[in-house]
């Protein structure tokens, strides 16, 4: 660490040195109602180091396809199943399409690694974490379509990662609607094509994500220590609220707090407690309803203490013990979301490269947390890299030992 150190030194007078294995410890709502909290104390500080602009930055959310994407439609004979539309003319953009429907324009950044490292470079991310753009999950086609699918961008993720080892590293994607293809794969996602972990959707189909369904899943991905990343998809009243984009703007919120609570309260996190999740989107609304979601659960064991009971599962005790990122476009909202869930619980994430992300063409990446009047330099080294490194389970010499290439 000596390499990020000695530059934060030479901007500060001091700085206590991180360790990536185990980022220190913060107060936040599982502390501050435990017996042992003495309350919980803020970090502020109305002079806030510029050498932000230094440190390194991980992603863990943000998003790439294959360039060339087959016709499965045509392959299986149905279905919504996108591909990509290349027009020679243009060719730094294309066109995704639906079914049979055109869906959306994208450029480049979506699909070539050399085109998002010129990005990154620029606005100092070492590494991103890839996974695919959740339209792509597919979990409403035949199982093995959907097998077919994953495995076709799995092994894009995992070529990409293994063209730029020192910029990339790969979640993959299942079929989620069959455990027993969804655990092969993931298998074949970590043993074969080294890729860390998994990005699965809030729910899948008609089952939360505590149905004993996916029990097996937990289990082998917990025991090959891969990391699982929870993205908001197929959101609740989509077809009732259309108008004014409130799918992705009230939806997706409550799609990443339905996950939590899925798991919460189903006993997976209990079950299951050295599997790693991070929640896109900071966890959507779940950080600012959890004083109604744990007063529900006192309130109602009826109907909520089912599979966990008592103090000791109440939702306030959940809190830092899961991971989320930092994309919520709020100082004020990411100061709230710090206090619920802890800064060592908090990894810098993008959505790169879509435009309701923290990245271009009206923000830059990480810089709600690089320009935070709240946190000091420590603050930030931990949030934009050493949190990351340590969910991911790496280490700074595993990117930071070699040039850019």
């Amino acid at each position: 660490m000596s390499h990020i150190i000695g530059q934060i030194d030479a901007l500060i007078s001091s700085i206590e040195v991180i360790s990536t294995e185990s980022p220190a410890e913060d107060i936040c709502l599982y502390h501050s109602h435990s017996s042992q909290s003495h309350g919980h104390q803020s970090n502020t500080n109305t002079n806030p180091n510029k050498a932000s602009a230094s440190i390194p930055k991980l992603d863990i959310h943000n998003h790439i396809l294959p360039k060339h994407i087959p016709d499965f439609r045509k392959e299986f004979g149905y279905g919504d199943f996108i591909t990509l539309k290349h027009d020679p003319q243009t060719p730094g953009v294309a066109q995704m399409w639906k079914g049979g429907n055109f869906f959306r324009e994208i450029d480049e950044k979506c699909w070539s690694c050399e085109a998002r490292l010129k990005d990154m470079d620029d606005e100092g991310v070492r590494v991103q974490i890839l996974s695919t753009v959740p339209v792509m999950f597919s979990y409403w086609a035949k199982p093995q379509d959907t097998l077919r699918v994953a495995q076709y961008i799995n092994d894009d993720i995992s070529a990409q990662c293994r063209k730029y080892p020192k910029r990339f590293l790969g979640l993959g994607t299942l079929p989620m609607q069959s455990t027993k293809l969804a655990v092969k794969e993931l298998r074949r996602c970590v043993l074969e094509l080294g890729l860390i972990g998994i990005e699965i959707g809030s729910h899948i189909e008609k089952w939360n994500l505590d149905d004993e369904r996916f029990d097996a899943l937990w289990k082998e991905a917990e025991k090959l220590n891969a990391v699982i990343f929870v993205h908001p998809w197929d959101m609740m009243g989509f077809n009732d609220i259309q108008k004014y984009w409130l799918p992705w703007l009230v939806s997706m919120p409550a799609e990443s707090s339905r996950a939590i609570c899925s798991l919460m309260f189903g006993g997976v996190f209990a079950k299951y407690p050295k599997l790693k999740f991070c929640f896109a989107h900071g966890g959507g609304s779940f950080a600012h309803t959890v004083g109604r979601i744990n007063h529900g659960y006192q309130c109602r064991p009826d109907l909520i203490q089912i599979n966990v009971r008592g103090d000791e599962h109440e939702p306030y005790k959940y809190c830092g013990k899961f991971w989320v990122d930092t994309l919520v476009h709020d100082e004020n909202a990411f100061n709230y979301l710090v206090s619920v869930v802890g800064k060592d619980k908090v990894i810098m994430g993008t959505d790169y490269p879509f435009p309701l992300g923290e990245c271009y063409p009206l923000k830059k990446m990480g810089e709600l947390v690089e320009n935070h009047p709240d946190f000091d330099a420590k603050d930030k080294l931990q949030m934009l890299w050493l949190n990351g490194l340590h969910f991911v389970g790496r280490q700074e010499s595993d990117f930071l030992d070699a040039k850019p290439e």
